[in-house]
Parts: structure tokens; sequence; C-alpha cells
């Protein structure tokens, strides 16, 4: 009498448990860079909602804001400095200069303790202009500049 076999054999689910490690192994590191680039965009968000405030205040005053967020001065801007995973934008260069000075804002990710990326926490992100029409992004002079790779591809 004949038998019908059920189920999978031994060799079968070795080959599955294989082929899903696979795409694991692959998979992981990609989602990494993934969220790692989303978290960028979001501090490369908040430095370009910022050049219109700066090009306005500049072209108002006649030189750049001395601080960020301080209310109620006039040599004071206010606007989103912070988010989920941006610690902070200040002023790198410029502060108060009048325009045609470089103005540098840098904004600061989390550390990794704040649920930010081990790859791009604690480093830096730079917009730079002269004059308030003109805005280059990138991470030239930060002490601690997040990797190209993982910046937005207007900031390479």
């Amino acid at each position: 009498m004949k038998t019908i076999q059920k189920g999978f054999t031994l060799i079968e689910l070795m080959i599955v448990v294989a082929i899903i490690g696979i795409l694991a192994a692959v998979a992981i590191p990609s989602y990494q860079d993934y969220i790692a680039r989303s978290q960028v965009t979001e501090a490369v968000g908040l430095l370009s909602g910022l050049k219109t405030p700066m090009a306005e205040f500049g072209a108002d005053k006649g030189h750049w804001p001395t601080t960020l967020g301080a209310a109620g001065s006039g040599s004071s801007m206010e606007g989103t400095l912070t988010g989920k995973y941006t610690a902070g934008i200040t002023i790198a260069n410029g502060a108060g200069q009048p325009l045609g000075t470089e103005l540098i804002l840098e904004a600061q990710m989390r550390p990794a303790t704040e649920n930010v990326n081990t790859r791009v926490a604690g480093k830096q992100v730079r917009m730079r202009s002269t004059d308030g029409s003109t805005w280059t992004c990138n991470t030239t002079g930060a002490s601690d500049p997040i990797a190209s790779s993982y910046l937005p591809g207007g900031c390479k």
C-alpha cells in the first residue's frame, strides 16, 4: 500500500532558513542606511526652513542675525530649531555680520540614546550663504560631519 507524504523534509526546511538568512543579511544594512538618511533629511529640512527668513532678515536689517530662537531682539530671529532627530540649529559663523559675510547654519543631530541611528548620531550638517539668495548644503568645516552617503541629493 502506498503512503502519502505530508510535511517538509529537513533539507527543505534548512534551505528555506538559509535563504531567509541571506535575505536578512542584505536587507538589514540597507534598512539601517535608509533610516539614517531619513533622519538627516529632517535636519536638512529644518535648515532649509530658515533660508527665506534669513534672507528677509538680512535684506531688512543689512546684517545677519546674532542669535536664533531669542524673541524680542532686533538682532535675533525665531524659527523651528529642533526636531525629533535634530538637537538644534546654531549659527556657526557670521552671526551679526553684514551681508556679504559668509553665514553658516549648523544642525546637530541628537545622540544615539535618543533613538537616532548610530551612523549619524551627534554629527553635523551645514548650510551656508553670503547673500541669502544662494545656499549651499554640505558638511565642510563641521567638527563631526555626517558622511556624504547619508546626505540628501541636494547636499552632496
